[in-house]
């Protein structure tokens, strides 16, 4: 089966919710203004694939200082300057699992970062899914901000992966 990639819009929110409650259950849950804020932060870096059916999995990325992560459930702080960039959320559903769905999401996050010359790409992982970023190129860093880290949950990791200028 195939899919397509394409820029979000705002009329994308409600089934990225959907996906979002599947893949993280209430624990993660972000309103749709808070979402709809770090898409219109860097619109060209949110994607969705979608099939005949419908929505199959989404990605959130903005640009980011990039020494921590940024909060969550809030609307991003305005920086200054911003040399790295920051992969919120990539999220599937399950009945894509395998399509390849999510590396193309990130294939298209990567490609965005790169023509902004940012200097990387960082992200917060959640306990269960290291293993898969650092097979995508990612390490594990110490965040600049320790406490940060703390919204995410038990066992979240910040990563790193340099895109060389």
């Amino acid at each position: 089966m195939s899919f397509d990639l394409r820029p979000m819009t705002a009329a994308d929110l409600p089934a990225i919710l959907g996906v979002q409650r599947l893949a993280y259950g209430d624990a993660y849950q972000e309103t749709a203004e808070v979402l709809d804020a770090k898409r219109q932060r860097s619109p060209a870096a949110c994607w969705v694939a979608c099939d005949a059916h419908g929505l199959l999995g989404y990605v959130f990325a903005h640009d980011w200082p990039g020494a921590a992560p940024p909060p969550l459930h809030c609307p991003l702080p305005a920086v200054a300057a911003a040399q790295c960039a920051f992969l919120h959320d990539l999220a599937v559903v399950p009945r894509a699992h395998g399509r390849g769905v999510g590396g193309a999401l990130f294939a298209a996050v990567r490609q965005w970062a790169l023509g902004a010359r940012h200097e990387a790409l960082n992200l917060v992982s959640l306990v269960g899914a290291v293993s898969y970023w650092q097979r995508c190129g990612f390490a594990p860093v110490a965040p600049a901000d320790a406490s940060a880290m703390a919204a995410y949950g038990d066992g979240a990791c910040f990563m790193r992966l340099p895109l060389g200028r």
